[in-house]
């Protein structure tokens, strides 16, 4: 009896550790504006590819499951990004395009934009931010998520140190 609680409680642990996995992350998200304000998604992929990004608010109920987010814009990009990649939220360029409608976006709202891939094997961090925050900003500045354990929220570094050091910091 003992010989076959002990297997099947292996065969729990190893069927949990197959099917508790999610899609790693391989690169971070930033936001900037150029000199007219304009915002624009920065990428730095440091282990696979993404396809696109999506960009959505958070269900307004935290204990939903699954959560019903809303999706104010989605984009896709070709070829995958693999490096560094760079594209305006409201019209997407360098390979990126606006992929249906865009909704329009309020000042005090707060967003959130991921990068995924189409065949789920590799993401970009999520990143929230409002656009009273990108009033903020300068160009040549970028906000990213905060990498410190157990911080929440954004910090701000140069587009040269974002394109530069993220995969050692993060990586």
């Amino acid at each position: 009896m003992r010989k076959w609680v002990g297997a099947a409680a292996a065969a729990v642990v190893g069927t949990s550790s197959l099917t508790g996995c999610g899609v790693p992350s391989g690169g971070i998200l930033g936001v900037m504006v150029d000199g007219r304000g304009e915002p624009s998604i920065v990428v730095q992929m440091c282990e696979g590819h993404i396809d696109g990004a999506t960009l959505y608010l958070e269900d307004p109920d935290p204990d939903r499951m699954p959560a019903q987010h809303k999706t104010m814009g989605t984009w896709e990009v070709s070829p995958p990004v693999t490096g560094f990649s760079q594209f305006f939220l409201d019209t997407g360029g360098n390979g990126w395009r606006v992929a249906g409608t865009l909704m329009p976006r309020e000042p005090e709202t707060r967003y959130t934009i991921y990068g995924w891939s189409k065949d789920n094997s590799w993401s970009a961090s999520h990143l929230s931010f409002s656009e009273h925050e990108l009033a903020n900003l300068g160009p040549g500045t970028v906000r990213v998520p905060d990498n410190e354990p157990e911080a929440q929220g954004n910090r701000t570094v140069s587009l040269a140190d974002f394109r530069t050091k993220t995969c050692e910091e993060w990586f």
